[in-house]
């Protein structure tokens, strides 16, 4: 016969402590595997925000330049519009 470690100390109270350990670990395995795999994707977004943030910019830089072309051409046929009719009108 077995004598326990410690009096009080069945061989189903052991069973029951490492099957708890067992468990307790796994579950710290997979927060770790997680927590590892969203830093990956953290970091991914991360880059994908600093290329639409240098995008916007782009894109905010040209919607100015169009818009600014935009002025020059109202203004180019304005004038187009002024000669035509004043040659128009002098004939």
């Amino acid at each position: 016969m077995m004598n326990p470690a410690a009096p009080g100390v069945t061989p189903t109270l052991l069973i029951v402590l490492v099957l708890v350990g067992v468990i307790i670990v796994l579950g710290f395995v997979l927060v770790m595997s997680r927590h590892r795999n969203l830093a990956i994707r953290h970091e991914a977004l991360a880059q994908d925000v600093g290329t639409l943030k240098a995008t916007m910019t782009t894109v905010s830089a040209r919607l100015t330049e169009i818009s600014q072309d935009g002025k020059h051409n109202t203004e180019l046929l304005h004038t187009i519009i002024r000669g035509t009719i004043e040659s128009a009108s002098g004939k």
